[in-house]
């Protein structure tokens, strides 16, 4: 007996295959709505010519018809391949940690929002909605300009409120990429993850009042603040002699790079920054610490003890770590040794 073929089978194996370039081409006019007397025109094609393109695509594709191509062009245009399950599509948009919508037009019309970005406005119906209408206080301006330049841009720490009731303003990373159409721009992807208990926790540590920004800085070890991702907050005198007036990068191996840091007993490289930076914010104390580093400020080698101390919030929860970096300095007798 014959054995009948899984279509669904047929159609991932006939995925896999690449696209040559011309048919990528001819997919995404397809998607755009274009006849093929029209696409044609656009790419300097017969007619007949780009009939058998979109003949062989639905062959090599496995699907029917020209709305299937355009579903599968815009899988193409989203995630840059077309070799994935069908399922996996509501993960990456739908069901996404990652709040993600997609506006259309000069009115940045909401047209999709998956269930992050809706949970985040308290689940309130924005499709069909303009942009400036949900968030009137919003980034209606940075929209403009992404519609009328073509050009993605990423937001860093963008203050906005969102969720339910009347909360203190959020902070999110914010990413806007326009989407093309038959005449240009024809929409825009946004894509926010939601960054405020850090810039809380940032902002917390920042705040020392003035005694304690005096009491730092007669201490006469260097001392660095740092907040859960590792960015330096606070750097007091002594340690500004060390590491130089900043700006201060995040604290991991590739910034550690420029201080060229090694083990004191060993002379080895010491590439566990990370490593030491996560015990501190797991709670647990750095205790003398011997390293020799290079000091750029300075232009020479030194050799320092680091201690570090996990900094508590008022529920228990560590926001921080403060590090002390303190220069041992070998002192030479003279005179004939003992």
């Amino acid at each position: 007996m014959k054995k009948t073929s899984d279509p669904t089978n047929e159609r991932r194996h006939a995925r896999g295959r690449r696209l040559t370039d011309r048919q990528t081409e001819v997919l995404e006019l397809v998607a755009e709505g274009l006849e093929n007397k029209e696409i044609g025109h656009r790419i300097g094609l017969s007619e007949q010519a780009v009939k058998e393109h979109v003949s062989a695509l639905l062959r090599r594709l496995a699907v029917r018809n020209r709305a299937a191509l355009a579903e599968i062009a815009t899988e193409l245009r989203l995630l840059g391949t077309i070799d994935l399950e069908r399922d996996w599509l509501n993960y990456v948009f739908q069901r996404s940690p990652v709040m993600k919508a997609i506006v259309r037009g000069s009115d940045h019309v909401f047209v999709a929002a998956n269930e992050a970005y809706r949970r985040a406005l308290g689940d309130r119906e924005i499709v069909g909605r303009p942009f400036r209408e949900v968030f009137p206080e919003g980034a209606v301006a940075v929209l403009d300009r992404v519609y009328a330049s073509g050009e993605p841009q990423v937001l860093h720490e963008f203050p906005g409120r969102w969720g339910t009731g009347t909360e203190a303003d959020r902070y999110a990373e914010v990413s806007l990429q326009p989407l093309p159409g038959p005449d240009g721009i024809a929409g825009i992807s946004i894509l926010a993850v939601d960054v405020t208990d850090a810039m809380r926790a940032r902002h917390q540590l920042a705040e020392l009042s003035a005694e304690q920004l005096a009491m730092f800085d007669l201490v006469p070890s260097g001392i660095v603040v740092l907040d859960r991702r590792g960015a330096v907050v606070k750097v007091n005198r002594a340690a500004q002699r060390l590491l130089g007036r900043g700006p201060y990068r995040d604290v991991t191996s590739d910034s550690a790079r420029d201080y060229r840091l090694r083990d004191a007993a060993t002379g080895r490289d010491f590439a566990s920054v990370e490593d030491a930076l996560a015990r501190a914010l797991a709670g647990e104390g750095v205790r003398d610490m011997r390293l020799q580093m290079f000091l750029p400020t300075l232009g020479r080698d030194a050799t320092v003890r680091i201690d570090a101390t996990p900094l508590r919030g008022a529920d228990g929860e560590v926001r921080g770590v403060v590090a002390a970096i303190t220069e041992i300095v070998q002192h030479t007798v003279s005179g004939s040794s003992q």
